[in-house]
């Protein structure tokens, strides 16, 4: 539960091989999930990238799921939740799932 200015730092799920989230209340305007370029800490000398770039050229990209969606990304992804600019709570459920 993430009410106004809650956030969730970047981090990946070790120990895991599928990571996901179900969402129970998303208020409008609350924050997205943001998923990070895993190639990110390779590209040093990379050219900027234009703001105009297609999605699968950014660096972050930014999720709004829908109440009762889920999402599922492989665990070793780095994500993170922005602090929620909005009073009403942000409400999820996430989990972790291990072949053995």
């Amino acid at each position: 539960i993430l009410g106004e200015g809650g956030m969730h730092a970047s981090h990946i799920h070790p120990q895991s091989v599928i990571s996901g989230t179900t969402y129970v209340a998303m208020p409008k305007g609350t924050s997205a999930l943001k998923l990070e370029d895993p190639r990110l800490p390779m590209m040093m000398h990379a050219p900027l990238r234009s703001k105009k770039a297609e999605q699968e050229l950014q660096q972050f990209v930014y999720v709004t799921p829908s109440v009762g969606e889920v999402l599922l990304w492989e665990s070793w992804l780095r994500h993170e939740v922005p602090p929620n600019p909005v009073q009403a709570e942000r409400v999820s459920i996430s989990f972790n799932f291990n072949w053995f």
